[in-house]
């Protein structure tokens, strides 16, 4: 199944907003959300119907500082 395009995709498919925070890498405003599974996800925020749903991990400028070293 496709990730959620919009708000109200991701609440019908059980997507729950957990709250708003700052991104600890490039200081960007972003929306905590939790998965259906239970997993956290980092999104962009949105509002209802203007904007689309983008895990923050896919714009953040400094996402390679979240990376796990091998």
């Amino acid at each position: 199944m496709a990730f959620a395009k919009t708000l109200d995709e991701l609440k019908s498919r059980g997507y729950r907003f957990k709250d708003h925070a700052e991104c600890k890498g490039c200081g960007d405003s972003i929306e905590w959300w939790e998965s259906p599974n239970g997993k956290n996800i980092p999104m962009n925020p949105m509002s209802r119907g203007a904007d689309e749903a983008v895990a923050h991990w896919a714009t953040c400028t400094e996402q390679d500082s979240f990376r796990k070293k091998d």
